[in-house]
């Protein structure tokens, strides 16, 4: 037994040595394999956005800086397509000794869109797109210069780089100063410091980044831009904020628009410095949660725009350290209460709600502390109804403007406090009312002082034309200014008709007297009449010639014949000569 188990091991050694692997001499599968798992790594990468960059270079067998690096060196021995406009750039010095294998561009796009995360405010040293701008040419012109603006908005480029990716540019034109930069409605991603018009920032003083895709602002970017005053960063993907950058034009920067970004959050003090600055626009950014200290500094701020930013309510402090805040705007929110602070601000001159949620204006719903002059009311897709006194505590009302709500039906006679209000209280100041394109049938003649109103327009409303409302059939309602005529759509026989076409008579049978001057020459009518049957009693009666002797105070005057005998002998007996004395 023994014999045999160590026979068994001897063969098994035997079997183990002379074992030779085949191995395989296809290295252009194994090459291929290898670029196949490359690829989808950094697909996958790309689409989920959650595994790392070693991750990514793990997967791949291969180090995706290395890459970037050949694709560099790449660039230095391949020239660039030529664009639409024929943009020249700056020239580069190329080794001739090298050679590099062509690699696609989508291949170098995944690997900075891979990288950008990474590499966020370093230092960028390649200079392959900075461009020549303004040489002159029609043809080959990449930017228009015309007097001191440099016009790169929506610039057209070849299939590789459609759009334009950089404001790295080199001014051709002498004796250029740049004042207006319009960079609107391009590609770019990033603003680097000395990268964006190098060598003319301190001429710019207004600069339009609109419509691009800009993640990153570094903070030394506007650290040049010395003469700064009006800065839109809208409509790109900024996620958020930082204080330095904008320290640098913190004493020059009158105008900001950050709208329409990503900007979820805003630390306190984000704008403490600039206290300058007289608009500042965040429109369309979802901010979570707002407090007084994000306006912390902005001493000056005079118009403020939180339009669509998902706004339900507002702090009764938030404007606490905005003093002189007079323009507030607040449309496409999804308010159904007006704010407390919007009604108690006392600086507030001009508030724009429309669009929101509101459903009624209620009593007094305006006047907290208020001065405001302008109310804008417009497109409110729930708005019903305008309560008793809703406007009532706004002497200083001038501009109402509620057209464009296709709900809104009741506005009571007493809504500006014209029929019944506490002193001071009626909104007797109002020269502008727009009420076109809602759902209104009727006002009161008693409501405002029409007299008074500049611009009143009341076009597409469902008018019923009666006695109530045939005061709007004055000559003087001639509605020149409206878009659309106002016109009846009660009763039947009216329907149709422009209100300023249609006889007073038509509309209500008694009108003539009972209309709003009909009722001024009757009243007038009543009084003489009433004055001359007065006259007439007093002639007849003496009654009015007793009254003006009253006046005058005139003695009667009567002569009365003494027949009483007692009183004649009285008489004799006082004209009898007395008797001697003794």
């Amino acid at each position: 037994m023994r014999i045999k188990l160590l026979f068994l091991l001897l063969i098994l050694v035997i079997c183990t040595f002379s074992f030779d692997p085949v191995k395989s001499n296809d290295k252009g599968k194994a090459a291929a394999y290898r670029d196949k798992a490359k690829k989808a790594s950094l697909t996958k990468l790309e689409d989920d956005g959650e595994k790392t960059l070693d991750e990514a270079e793990k997967e791949a067998g291969v180090s995706i800086d290395d890459e970037v690096e050949d694709d560099e060196e790449e660039e230095e021995d391949v020239p660039k397509k030529k664009v639409v406009k024929k943009p020249l750039k700056k020239e580069k010095k190329t080794d001739s000794k090298k050679e590099k294998p062509t690699k696609t561009r989508k291949s170098k796009k995944n690997d900075q869109e891979i990288t950008e995360e990474v590499k966020d405010e370093t230092e960028d040293t390649d200079d392959a797109n900075e461009y020549k701008a303004c040489s002159g040419g029609e043809d080959d012109e990449l930017c228009h210069c015309d007097m001191d603006e440099i016009n790169c908005s929506a610039i057209v480029m070849d299939a590789d780089e459609p759009q334009l990716q950089t404001a790295d540019l080199l001014i051709m034109k002498d004796d250029f100063k740049p004042i207006i930069a319009n960079f609107s409605s391009n590609a770019i991603t990033r603003l680097q410091k000395k990268r964006v018009l190098p060598g003319f920032e301190k001429y710019v003083s207004v600069m339009d980044m609109s419509f691009n895709k800009i993640r990153y602002v570094d903070s030394d970017t506007f650290k040049p831009f010395t003469n700064l005053s009006k800065l839109d960063l809208s409509h790109n993907t900024l996620t958020q904020v930082k204080k330095p950058v904008f320290d640098a034009v913190k004493d020059t920067l009158h105008r900001l628009d950050l709208g329409y970004n990503r900007i979820k959050t805003l630390a306190d003090n984000t704008f403490e410095g600039l206290s300058n600055l007289k608009r500042l626009t965040l429109d369309g950014n979802p901010i979570k949660i707002w407090s007084k200290g994000i306006f912390k500094g902005l001493d000056n701020l005079e118009e403020l725009s939180l339009d669509n930013c998902k706004i339900t309510d507002l702090p009764g402090d938030i404007f606490e350290y905005l003093p002189k805040l007079k323009t507030l705007s607040l449309r496409e929110n999804p308010m159904d209460e007006i704010p407390s602070v919007v009604a108690n601000s006392k600086t507030l001159i001009n508030v724009d709600l429309s669009a929101t949620n509101l459903t009624e204006i209620r009593d007094h719903a305006f006047s907290g502390d208020s001065d405001l002059e302008e109310i804008n009311l417009e497109k409110m897709p729930f708005l019903y109804a305008i309560k008793d006194c809703g406007f009532c505590g706004l002497p200083k009302l001038k501009i109402l403007l509620l057209n464009d709500n296709e709900k809104l039906m009741e506005v009571h006679p007493n809504a500006f406090g014209f029929i019944k209000s506490d002193p001071g209280h009626k909104a007797a100041s109002i020269t502008t009312l727009t009420l076109h394109n809602s759902n209104v049938s009727t006002i009161s003649e008693h409501m405002l002082d029409y007299d008074k109103l500049q611009t009143f327009k009341i076009g597409g409303n469902p008018w019923k034309c009666d006695c109530d409302t045939q005061f709007l059939m004055e000559e003087k309602f001639a509605f020149k200014e409206d878009s659309v005529a106002p016109m009846c759509a009660y009763p039947a026989e009216l329907v149709d008709h422009h209100l300023a076409t249609v006889r007073v008579t038509d509309a209500c049978e008694n009108a003539r007297f009972l209309g709003r001057s009909g009722r001024s020459v009757l009243g007038i009518a009543l009084l003489v009449a009433f004055v001359a049957i007065g006259c007439y009693y007093g002639i007849t009666t003496g009654a009015l010639e007793r009254y003006s002797r009253r006046l005058r105070k005139e003695p009667e005057v009567s002569y009365t014949n003494l027949q009483a005998a007692g009183e004649d002998f009285a008489l004799e007996a006082d004209f009898q000569p007395r008797p001697a004395e003794v």
